[in-house]
C-alpha cells in the first residue's frame, strides 16, 4: 500500500545523505579537474619542447603547439598568456631532463691542463646530448627571452671561470679568447657537427690551442 510518508521520510533521509557527501564529492571534483589542468598543461609544454628542438622557437607557432597537443590556441593561452611564460617553462623542463656540465667536479687535478681537458670533456658530452635543442634555440635567439640569453651567458662566464683560473698567462687577452672559443657552442658544432671531428679529438685540438697561448703569455712575461 502506498504511504505517503514513508516515501517523504526516505527521500529525507537520502537528501541528507547527499548533503553529508557532496562536500566530499566536491572536493574529488576539485582534485580531478586540478590533475586534468596539470596534465593538460604539461602535454602543451612538451609540445614546445618537442617543436624548439625540431624548428626553433621562432617557427614553434603557438597554433602549431596546440595542434601538437591536441588542445586549442585559447587552451595554451589560457596556461601561457605570453610567449615568455611558455619559453621559460619548455626550457626548464628541457634543462631539468639534461646531465648539465659541473664545475664542481673539474677541480680534481693540480694541473690546470688536466682541469682544461676535464672541463672542456664535460662541456663538449653536454653539447653533444642536447645538440638538436642548443643548434635551434642559438639560432633563434633573437626570440628568446632576455632572461634565458642572460642565464645561458652566465653559464658560460662560470665555466670559463673555472677553466683559466690556474692557467698560465690566464690575465691575457689571447689566453682569455682560446679558452671562449673553446667553450663555444658554435666552435663545438663547427669542429664536431660540420667537420666530423670527435668529442676527444675535439678536446685535445682546443687544449693544444690554449696550452700554446699560456706559453705566448709566459714568454712575454719573462721577456718583460
Amino acid at each position: 500500500m502506498y504511504d505517503e510518508s514513508i516515501v517523504l521520510r526516505r527521500a529525507g533521509v537520502n537528501g541528507l545523505t547527499e548533503h553529508i557527501r557532496s562536500p566530499k564529492q566536491r572536493a574529488y571534483r576539485k582534485v580531478k579537474r586540478a590533475e586534468g589542468e596539470q596534465a593538460t598543461r604539461a602535454r602543451i609544454v612538451d609540445a614546445a619542447e618537442a617543436l624548439h628542438a625540431e624548428v626553433g622557437p621562432a617557427r614553434a607557432t603557438i597554433s602549431a603547439i596546440a595542434e601538437r597537443a591536441e588542445v586549442t590556441r585559447a587552451t595554451v593561452y589560457r596556461h601561457f598568456p605570453d610567449d615568455e611564460s611558455l619559453f621559460l617553462a619548455c626550457s626548464q623542463q628541457w634543462l631539468s631532463r639534461q646531465r648539465l656540465p659541473d664545475p664542481r667536479g673539474w677541480d680534481a687535478h693540480d694541473d690546470p691542463f688536466a682541469v682544461l681537458h676535464t672541463g672542456l670533456t664535460d662541456i663538449y658530452r653536454y653539447f653533444r646530448d642536447g645538440e638538436p635543442m642548443l643548434s635551434s634555440v642559438l639560432r633563434d635567439a633573437a626570440v628568446l627571452p632576455a632572461r634565458l640569453t642572460e642565464d645561458r651567458l652566465a653559464s658560460e662566464r662560470e665555466w670559463q671561470a673555472r677553466l683559466t683560473r690556474a692557467l698560465p698567462g690566464r690575465r691575457r687577452r689571447t689566453v682569455q679568447a682560446a679558452v671562449a672559443h673553446a667553450t663555444s657552442f658554435g666552435t663545438w658544432r663547427s669542429l664536431c657537427v660540420d667537420l666530423g671531428l670527435s668529442n676527444r679529438a675535439a678536446v685535445d685540438l682546443m687544449v693544444a690551442m690554449i696550452a700554446a697561448a699560456s706559453s705566448r703569455g709566459q714568454h712575454a712575461s719573462r721577456v718583460g
